[in-house]
């Protein structure tokens, strides 16, 4: 991500908006289903590792695990998650017909 760092310096200058904005813009303009191709496959990797972490620590403990696990890792989480905005709005153009 470091290599990427200065994408995110002045997002809204690069983007014209943020990369989460840009994201939401996306999912109104795509075909509907384009998006909701899109939201289903972000909603099966989230599954797929909400079930990993419960495997690993248990059901329980899983809100308050990813409290802490944010609070210690903020600015690399907020990385990724712009990193991933970024992804998903490439994901949806590229299954928009042309």
């Amino acid at each position: 991500m470091a290599k990427y760092a200065a994408l995110f310096e002045d997002e809204d200058d690069i983007f014209n908006g943020t990369p989460k904005k840009k994201f939401l813009d996306m999912l109104q303009t795509a075909h509907e289903d384009v998006s909701t191709e899109a939201l289903d496959d972000i909603v099966q990797d989230y599954a797929c590792m909400e079930h990993i972490i419960k495997q690993t620590i248990g059901e329980e403990q899983i809100n308050e695990y990813l409290k802490n696990y944010y609070r210690d890792n903020e600015q690399d989480i907020d990385d990724v998650k712009k990193s991933l905005y970024m992804e998903f709005v490439g994901n949806i153009v590229y299954k928009m017909p042309q």
